[in-house]
């Protein structure tokens, strides 16, 4: 396959089994995760890889448009996993669900991605 993958939350369990069938199928993978719940070793195999990159970032927190230059498609995994912490801190799940979600959107508008991929 041809073309540029960018998979937020790629160290997580789910992220890094959907990085494993993008590398099978020879895309070029970029991860982003800041391994709050995520694992580095989900995805130790490729790190050595010349057409994959691990960037450790908060999605949140940082300016993340210059991660999306040359991208040509984003799978968006990263979420808080803790379904049950939105009950008692709402401004948590709002800022690391909703406002991430935000800047990946604004991060692909600003580098012309125009393809996401988008789970729940």
């Amino acid at each position: 396959m041809d073309g540029k993958v960018l998979v937020t939350g790629g160290a997580g369990f789910i992220g890094s089994s959907l990085v494993d069938k993008l590398m099978l199928l020879d895309y070029r993978v970029k991860v982003i995760d800041n391994l709050s719940s995520g694992r580095k070793e989900n995805i130790n195999y490729h790190l050595n890889r010349d057409s994959f990159e691990f960037i450790e970032a908060d999605l949140l927190k940082e300016d993340i448009s210059q991660y999306f230059e040359g991208v040509d498609e984003v799978w968006h995994l990263a979420a808080n996993p803790n379904v049950k912490s939105g009950l008692s801190n709402t401004k948590d799940m709002i800022d690391q669900n909703i406002l991430v979600t935000y800047n990946v959107l604004e991060a692909m508008r600003k580098n012309n991605v125009k393809k996401i991929n988008f789970t729940s």
